[in-house]
């Protein structure tokens, strides 16, 4: 019976598909309806089995149309080649499909159906795409080189160039192409041998040649090569580009001159320097390490450095250290010399590093400071000599204690107070004083500030006399830095008392003051009459004098006190105190002015007259304080981002804020240390108290050593300094605290200690001009410098005035450095212009410091920096603005000035190109309308943060032109100010258009390839060098019935029944760098075993650097069942031979003993396959040279044509259908015969 169009897939598909699975299969019947599919079809178009039998084959694709042409053609013409259709998915990554068609015939010849197998195109198609797209774009950026680019085939003949290439040569495209290489360097041999190497090793890197242009222009340039293959991988010629490297020569140049300088350098140093590798031996010397330790240079490289130390294992240690931690500070060792020489030395080291940023040693130099001894116990002697410095003085003199308890007191106390020592000492401070309340308020003051300056008090004695004195107090500390109280000197102010009362007598002077006073100031009548003003109050209110007399006050400059019960003039007028006050006033013509307000009663003969009001204006204090505020809220970023621990604790030591430093240091979180003491963090918490304490009591600490203790035990000696800080009232309202490297603290120990000798030779030695001058402006003493700048003899300067020698505009004046610091006042560095005796003028810095010989002045030491090449420094900067110009011009990013109102008022060539405008349609026009972006009208535009004192950093925006046209840029911008003022900013633009396309083609290539991997139907894995898994595909999932995050993690030979040698392949990957066809049994998690081949390779980094494998699995589960089938086959065949050989024996045997004329085989259930009709064949030819006929029944009559078709010889074999028609065929022979 004739099987059935539907019934032969069955049929056909279980051979054919184990070849061609990999295609999509369908057959469809002459209406073009699918009868069957393969399990690729369905992947492919994305639908079930069921869903795709029985409908249309045309209707499964994007164009009908085009499917159904097919259909017709492979009717009409018997076949389709080739012919591509895209399959509808349903998503957006439609699949392109090339299909072939053929008819398909059943037994008897007629069309019933056409079979179609497809193949996906789709990646090809993308490839072609690729490739194309790859084409222009290398063609573009050899165009858009600046460097000159070739390509030449193995003789070393131009095959093509760039412009770069054309434009350095001076030569057009045509003259250069099939033209020699080499011809075109000063040394043609050299650049042909270049060429030949690169076909030799595959490339060449920076091999310098001198390229000749045809002007003669020479260039050094350095050329890399590399050969390019065709698709078989046969080299077809190389590509060369070649670097002006002219510059680069001369830098290297300069180079090896800074070596030498530096190698000067270290040999020129007085003190020993050393470098060492990181196991601490010794690399290098200079000559002050060989005299130190009297030892050659031989003798010291490659010895270990810690040899030359009396104790070698610290000396170990702190090389070891420098590697640790970068560097080391004022490590302090024993240097052993050859002749038993010991010198205490402060090392200090840290590591260098190559080019690539590498580790390879430590520079250490040591600095001798066996002086710092000698210099601590001349402090002591110091301390000494100033306590005599104390008891012989006429002034007053109480030490007291942060209580205020007198600790020690001078003969001059016991004088003033009429009390012994043994009466004052232990008792309060305050006690002796007509208001004690002053008096404990004024010691405390000392200790929160570290000094009170001419603080007034009247100090009661034992007889009740009463003295107005004026006291001055300053904090002292104890070696370690600690405050431990407070030395106060009382100065009978009597007779400055009565002078004050002269100079208020004093109407001219006080007129004159008034007159050119800086605050603006009127007098003004009982009846708010103004009757005099000076000229800074009428700059103030912007009036003429004439407008402004016989004014009321509240008319001219009003303010929220005017007509109110705190109006100055009210308050005063009723004899009560007017407090200074802030306060807006406001001129007549509206306009509003910060003020500092103060007023003082006027009387006369005893009677209240008006007053006098003064107004300070604050407009740019509170400017300032504006920028204050921004400047805090920077601040609080800048604690943020501080690499030190910060803290701010209370009154109590009580943490009240810490920094993220803090929180690493500390190990702890922000919320375990707020609120929590401050003191608990440190090994001595008493030590750290008294350290809290002492900041609030002296106003700040200064290097105070703790060590800090962290959670996990680990601990860090600290070297804190804090201060209090204030709210607006000026009250202290807690204190800060950073901890600060001992470096610099020890380095000021060291200064402190240095002696006196040590002093007077950097005052001979000092760059600056200085002289020390008396109370009555007569020179005492002079610098080598200072002679050097007046050009006088010493012998010409010493005794005369300053003033005769070295002039200036504050000699004879109230700034006079000596006056101002005489009276106690401070005296600021100042920029001056000194003339000499010669009339030369010399422009100097000018500082002071006042002298004191038992607390009384005696006169200053004066400090003349000259300034001159400054000066000239500054003139010669005011002469580059063109040249600053220039460079704005030239710039390779677009650049642009903008005023404070957005108006563009200056661009460089550069924007002009990037906005495609002309200057003078940009000049003038706002800069939101010529280039705008996302951050123009926001808070965040450039020119309004930097307005407001904020900070810009670099930020990545697009821009758009007027045309519309999209740039994307790096935007940054930098403050401009004149006289001090904003006046608008600088806006840079750079071009980032090729950056973000190169971006864009990582991350396409990046989706790219994980849409390569995620659709592979073979699982795929990567594995760490451990071998953890680190990705798989969807493949791995399906294949494992385990998730993603299941499988990411763990061993990747969990998943194979033999693990151990699962993770022995995982390793060989890594020591051959790849495996082929390892046999493993996958074990998914339904138990289900998969026999695979896994093919791996490692994979590395940009370094080369190996960091994981890829590995991929192939299911040969039924390659190896056909092994094993086959091997069965083989088996049963070599039975089956055994058997035949024993049949035909025995028959033929038979044949010869009973004259046999006819044998019969029957082959029913056996295949008729040429390996079984064979040895049928052989008996059957022995039978018949023995003469006997050999009939084989049980073969049909298809099978016969068939064998005959596979070769078989059948010529000596008579075949029946069935073993009764055997034995009726051969009785009928034998009756025949008879």
């Amino acid at each position: 019976m004739n099987k059935t169009i539907q019934d032969l897939p069955l049929l056909f598909l279980e051979k054919e598909l184990r070849l061609i699975s990999q295609d999509a299969l369908l057959i469809f019947d002459k209406k073009g309806i699918i009868v069957d599919v393969n399990n690729t079809t369905v992947r492919i178009f994305g639908k079930k089995r069921d869903e795709l039998i029985g409908t249309p084959f045309i209707d499964v694709f994007s164009d009908p149309v085009k499917a159904n042409n097919a259909v017709e053609q492979v009717f009409d013409t018997g076949e389709v080649r080739d012919h591509e259709l895209v399959v509808e998915t349903g998503d957006e990554s439609n699949t392109i499909v090339a299909f072939n068609i053929s008819p398909y015939k059943d037994q008897t010849g007629k069309v019933t159906g056409a079979f179609a197998a497809g193949y996906d195109i789709t990646r090809h198609k993308r490839e072609v795409l690729e490739l194309h797209y790859l084409q222009h774009y290398n063609r573009g950026l050899i165009e858009t080189s600046l460097d000159p680019l070739v390509t030449f085939d193995p003789v070393g003949i131009i095959l093509d160039v760039n412009e770069a290439t054309i434009h350095a040569t001076g030569r057009g495209k045509e003259e250069l192409i099939g033209t020699p290489f080499a011809d075109y360097f000063t040394d043609p041999d050299k650049a042909y041998k270049g060429a030949m190497l690169t076909f030799e090793t595959g490339e060449v890197r920076n091999y310098e040649l001198v390229m000749k242009a045809r002007d003669g222009t020479e260039t050094i340039v350095a050329y890399n090569a590399s050969v390019y293959k065709d698709q078989t991988g046969k080299v077809v010629g190389a590509f060369a580009a070649a670097r002006d490297i002219t510059e680069r020569k001369g830098a290297e140049h300069e180079i090896q001159d800074l070596q030498h300088y530096n190698r000067e350098l270290i040999e020129v140093s007085l003190d020993p320097l050393v470098t060492f590798d990181q196991e601490g031996v010794i690399m290098d010397v200079n000559g002050a390490t060989i005299r130190a330790t009297g030892r050659t240079r031989e003798e010291l490289i490659g010895t270990p450095f810690a040899d030359y130390f009396t104790d070698p294992d610290k000396a170990y240690k702190g090389a070891m250290l420098t590697f640790e931690t970068g560097e080391v500070r004022d490590y302090e060792l024993v240097m052993k010399a050859r002749d038993g020489t010991e010198t205490i030395v402060s090392y200090n080291a840290s590591v260098y590093k190559d080019q690539t940023g590498k580790v390879v040693g430590a520079f250490a130099a040591a600095r001798d400071i066996t002086g710092r001894k000698g210099a601590e116990q001349e402090i002591q002697y110091l301390q000494r000599y100033t306590r005599g410095l104390i008891e012989t003085s006429l002034d007053p003199l109480v030490t007291f204690d942060p209580e205020g308890t007198i600790l020690d007191v001078n003969a001059a106390t016991i004088h003033a107070t009429g009390r012994g020592k043994e009466e004052l000492i232990g008792t309060p401070f305050a006690d002796y004083f007509t208001d004690p309340d002053n008096a404990y308020k004024g010691a405390m003051l000392t200790f929160e500030i570290g000094e009170v300056r001419d603080y007034e008090l009247v100090m009661k004695a034992k007889d009740g006399t009463e003295t107005i004195v004026s006291y001055n107090a300053s904090v002292y500390k104890d070696l370690t830095g600690k405050v431990v109280g407070a030395f106060a000197a009382a100065r009978d102010i009597t007779e400055r008392k009565k002078a004050e009362i002269a100079l208020s007598e004093s109407k001219a002077e006080l007129d004159l003051i008034f007159k050119i006073a800086a605050d603006g100031m009127c007098v003004i009548d009982a009846d708010h009459n103004i009757v005099k003003v000076n000229k800074t109050f009428i700059r103030m209110v912007d009036m003429d004098e004439d407008e402004i007399i016989g004014k009321k006050c509240y008319d001219i400059f009003s303010g929220e006190l005017c007509h109110s019960e705190d109006c100055p003039l009210e308050q005063l007028k009723k004899g009560e105190e007017f407090a200074e006050h802030e306060s807006v006033k406001k001129r007549p013509d509206g306009k509003e002015i910060p003020v500092i307000v103060n007023a003082a009663r006027l009387e006369q003969n005893g009677k209240f007259v008006g007053i006098v009001e003064d107004f300070k204006d604050i407009t740019e204090r509170k400017q300032s304080e504006e920028e204050i505020r921004d400047l805090q809220r920077y601040n609080r970023g800048l604690i943020e981002v501080s690499l030190d621990p910060l803290v701010t604790f209370d009154h109590e030591g009580i943490i009240m804020d810490v920094n993220e430093a803090t929180i690493r240091a500390t190990g702890r979180e922000r919320d375990e240390l707020i609120k929590t003491p401050f003191a608990d963090y440190f090994t001595d918490p008493d030590k750290a108290y008294k350290g809290a304490m002492l900041t609030f009591e002296a106003g700040e600490v200064r290097d105070y050593e703790l060590v800090m203790k962290a959670k996990d035990g680990n601990e860090t000696v600290v070297s804190y300094n804090a201060s209090v800080y204030k709210d607006q009232t000026g009250k202290v309202v807690g204190a800060f605290a950073a901890a600060r490297d001992i470096t610099e603290r020890k380095k000021a120990e060291i200064a402190l200690s240095e002696s006196k000798a040590e002093v007077d030779l950097i005052f001979q030695i000092a760059a600056n001009g200085m002289c020390v001058i008396d109370a009555d402006h007569n020179i005492v003493k002079v610098n080598k410098t200072f002679i050097r700048m007046v050009d006088m003899d010493e012998d010409e300067i010493i005794g005369k005035k300053c003033y005769d020698i070295f002039s200036g505009e504050l000699c004879h004046s109230k700034d006079c450095p000596l006056e101002k610091l005489r009276k106690g006042e401070r005296f600021v560095e100042h920029e001056s212009v000194k003339k000499r005796s010669d009339g030369k003028k010399i422009p100097v810095l000018v500082n002071a410091a006042r002298l004191e010989k038992n607390g009384k002045f005696i006169g200053i030491v004066e400090d003349f920096k000259d300034i001159t090449e400054r000066k000239q420094a500054e003139i010669a900067l005011s002469e580059s603005k063109e040249e600053i110009d220039l460079i704005f011009q030239i710039a390779a990013n677009g650049m642009c000035v903008i005023d404070a109102d957005f108006n563009i008022v200056k661009v460089n060539k550069s924007f002009i190109r990037m906005v495609d405008i002309d200057e003078d349609e940009i000049i003038g026009k706002k800069c939101y309308d010529i280039f705008s972006g996302g951050l123009c009208h926001t808070k965040d535009c450039p020119l309004k943060k930097i307005q407001k004192g904020e900070r810009f950093d670099e930020l990545e925006c697009v821009k758009t032109r007027s045309d519309g046209k999209e740039i994307p840029v790096l935007v940054n911008a930098a403050r401009l100010e004149k006289k001090g003022k904003f006046v608008g900013i600088v806006e840079d633009f750079k071009d980032i258009t090729e950056r973000k396309q190169a971006e864009e083609e990582i991350h396409e290539l990046q989706r790219y390839n994980r849409g390569l991997i995620e659709v592979s139907l073979d699982p795929l894995v990567t594995f760490d060098q451990e071998g953890i898994i680190m990705d798989v595909n969807t493949a791995t999932i399906r294949t494992t019935g385990r998730s993603r995050n299941e499988l990411i993690g763990t061993p990747f030979a969990d998943y194979f029944t033999d693990p151990k040698k699962a993770h022995k392949g995982a390793m060989k990957v890594f020591e051959t760098g790849e495996i082929r066809d390892y046999e493993l049994v996958m074990k998914p998690k339904d138990g289900t075993q998969t026999t695979v081949a896994v093919n791996a390779s490692v994979y590395m980094d940009q370094t080369g650097e190996v960091v994981g494998a890829f590995a991929a699995s192939r299911d040969i589960t039924l390659q190896k069942k056909a092994e094993h089938e086959l091997q069965e086959t083989v088996n049963r065949l070599e039975v089956y031979t055994t058997r035949i050989n024993s049949l035909m024996v025995t028959m033929l045997d038979q044949i010869t003993v009973e004259k046999t004329k006819g044998v019969i085989l029957d082959i029913s259930g056996l295949p008729p396959d040429v390996e079984v009709t064979e040895p049928l064949i052989k008996i059957a030819n022995f039978a018949r040279q023995l003469g006997a006929t050999c009939i084989i029944t049980g073969i049909k009559h298809e099978a016969v044509l068939r064998l005959t078709d596979a070769g078989a010889n059948l010529a000596p074999i008579t075949t029946e259908k069935s073993l009764l028609d055997g034995l009726r065929y051969t009785i009928a022979m034998i009756d025949e015969e008879e």
